[in-house]
């Protein structure tokens, strides 16, 4: 029986694990987590019982030569200890892996969504491209696969009324357009459900206890939901929502290649040196996204947000051509057989292996 772990060092790589581990599973493998103790163990911990999946804690677990294979959604500092296939996913849909390109010289398959990434690899790292598999996105297995009792369970869960399109309000933590958007923004939408997805340092760091002060303020409204930490997973509200505000999120590219709408808020609240320093924000914004930008609406204050997101309910397909491409080019096919294609990369290269010994 094939031995495959998941290291897991944060609770958003789940949302990307789990539909190849549960394929993996279906074909008779063993699979087991392993999770991080040093940072969200506890919200890991229960992520993993919820799913019903086998975990440990530590990262030294990974050093078993009894493992066959093992995922990683981040580079790994002693990836060259490791025995097992070692297999790397990005944990974003690729708009910032310039970061992670230099992970293909250490692992021993690099995933790729479509074929923007796979050919820019290509060009880089000529020597490496027997490593490269061209699969997709795997966080769109569940998504394809996302059922209509699925989402009746959710607008149940959050007495969502069906009959009124819904907001997905998706921010990140820093820098974040939170602050900046009104006390009143819901009444703005009253005629629509809204749902507010913090990311879960919002919750788990002190610093963004203002964030958390207007989520209070916002949720007041019978129109508006915040949701709690335990929602890990962004997929089921991309499933049931009609449009999405974010800001510097790369949920929003995710959320587009649906071939959804999407307003990106481009004013936020800075920390002090961030005003003292403007050069810093420049360092800290991703700039391969700029490329991407044309597929949303980019809002710079509020107004735009109100003005863009109402168009975007009365008029969905504006930038349907620009979406439909840019979901070929960067996550290539979203089909719901991500993780198959996955299996059968990892399955051809533990073959080849043996062949060679």
């Amino acid at each position: 029986m094939l031995k495959v772990f998941f290291y897991v060092a944060y609770p958003y790589y789940f949302p990307h694990f789990l539909p190849i581990s549960n394929f993996f599973e279906q074909n008779r493998c063993s699979v087991t987590y392993v999770l991080s103790d040093k940072q969200n163990s506890q919200n890991m911990k229960h992520i993993a019982e919820q799913n019903s999946v086998d975990y440990i804690f530590g990262s030294d677990n990974l050093f078993d030569e009894d493992i066959d294979v093992i995922f990683f959604a981040n580079p790994f500092e002693r990836i060259k200890e490791i025995k097992a296939l070692s297999v790397f996913l990005e944990h974003g849909i690729g708009t910032k892996s310039t970061s992670f390109y230099s992970s293909i010289e250490d692992f021993d398959i690099y995933l790729v969504e479509g074929k923007q990434k796979y050919n820019k690899l290509k060009e880089i790292y000529p020597q490496f491209e027997y490593k490269l598999a061209k699969v997709g996105f795997s966080k769109f297995d569940e998504v394809i696969n996302f059922t209509q009792e699925k989402k009746e369970k959710y607008y149940k869960k959050y007495k969502l009324d069906k009959n009124k399109k819904t907001i997905l309000y998706a921010p990140t933590f820093f820098p974040s357009s939170i602050e900046k958007m009104p006390d009143d923004f819901p009444n703005d939408f009253i005629n629509y459900n809204i749902l507010i997805k913090p990311h879960y340092l919002t919750y788990e760091r002190k610093k963004y206890n203002n964030q958390i002060k207007k989520f209070k303020i916002w949720e007041k409204y019978n129109n508006c939901i915040i949701l709690p930490l335990s929602e890990y997973n962004l997929v089921p509200f991309l499933n049931i929502s009609d449009v999405m505000i974010s800001d510097e999120s790369s949920a929003m590219f995710e959320f587009a290649a649906l071939d959804k709408p999407v307003i990106s808020n481009r004013y936020f609240k800075l920390r002090l040196s961030y005003y003292m320093m403007p050069w810093k924000l420049n360092k800290r914004i991703d700039k391969s996204k700029e490329f991407y930008r044309s597929i949303l609406d980019n809002a710079n204050s509020y107004p735009e947000t109100l003005k863009f997101t109402l168009e975007a309910l009365c008029n969905p397909n504006k930038l349907q051509e620009k979406r439909v491409k840019f979901s070929t080019d960067l996550c290539g096919e979203i089909d719901g057989n991500v993780s198959q294609r996955i299996y059968n990369a990892v399955i051809k290269r533990l073959d080849e292996n043996k062949d060679e010994l």
